[in-house]
């Protein structure tokens, strides 16, 4: 009896330590597809100021100052709420009013190829301006931001773009370029699951044993079974695309989604047990650990 459980227990101890011969060789070129993780960090040129210290430092506190919204009550951190992974944990945000959608995080945004949950932006800094002029959220206007920019900021504004606050249009796209230059320091840090992905890079597999197997199975099925890479791809597990199921959204990134409950554009569905409930056909067991996963992507 002794015997058998010895034998058992190396069985399994085996099993443990060699994570990387239970992928297949397209499963392992799947998951590796999946980082490195950061990717490089580049500076938008779509933006001038994007990555200078100064433009950062405006756009911070132009993110927490409520006096740009037209009722001078609420800021973008109202809905993007740091302690809350930049996001508010509502199904729908709610700024001055009630909107339709839920509101996205802003971890890793400055890898988005599209904005807004209906991907209607190109770029950061347009997407930054479009909740200052909507009604339900911060209902300003662009003489609004812009004298509050020239009674509290000018001289920072004028140290950033290099001139005197010129027309309100022109301010109002400096604050959206400012905005964005804060948000893209939003960047999550390297979570187990990177540290798996770049062990079986260099095949390591007394690294890669440390990942829970139960993770690993859950790994599997997103890239098998699951095909759950084929929209959520990528080192931020986003194909960047925009789907249309009815209603057109951006595929949203997966890095830290077990923190940004509730789901879906909606924020429809509470867990992420429902959300790969709702998207598969996979039995309790798989799903179970499938959501294993996706919380193994959480950045510690």
């Amino acid at each position: 009896m002794k015997v058998r459980i010895t034998l058992v227990l190396a069985a399994l101890a085996l099993t443990a330590m060699a994570p990387a011969s239970a992928f297949s060789p397209e499963e392992i070129r799947k998951i590796l597809l999946h980082g490195p993780w950061p990717p490089p960090l580049r500076a938008d040129p779509g933006n001038r100021v994007s990555g200078r210290p100064a433009a950062i430092e405006l756009g911070e506190r132009l993110f927490f100052e409520p006096r740009l919204s037209g009722t001078g009550s609420v800021l973008c951190a109202s809905c993007h709420v740091p302690f809350r992974g930049f996001q508010d944990a509502r199904p729908r945000a709610f700024g001055l009013e009630q909107a339709e959608r839920n509101t996205p995080s802003l971890l890793n945004v400055r890898f988005n190829r599209r904005f807004g949950w209906d991907g209607a932006r190109d770029s950061l800094w347009a997407q930054s301006i479009r909740p200052l002029l909507e009604p339900r959220e911060m209902r300003a206007t662009p003489a609004h931001v812009a004298a509050v920019v020239r009674k509290n900021y000018s001289s920072e504004y004028a140290a950033v773009f290099g001139r005197f606050p010129a027309s309100d249009e022109e301010i109002l796209v400096d604050v959206g370029k400012a905005l964005a230059a804060f948000q893209e320091t939003l960047v999550t840090s390297r979570t187990p699951f990177d540290d798996f992905r770049d062990a079986l890079e260099r095949g390591d597999d007394a690294a890669a044993a440390g990942y829970p197997l139960a993770a690993q199975r859950g790994l599997r099925i997103f890239v098998g079974k699951g095909n759950c890479s084929g929209c959520h791809s990528g080192p931020q597990f986003t194909s960047g695309g925009v789907a249309d199921s009815g209603v057109r959204f951006r595929v949203p990134g997966l890095r830290n989604v077990a923190r940004t409950a509730p789901y879906m554009h909606d924020g429809s569905l509470a867990t992420l047990r429902d959300v790969v409930g709702f998207h598969s056909e996979l039995n309790e067991q798989e799903v179970v650990e499938v959501v294993t996963f996706l919380e193994s992507l959480t950045a510690e």
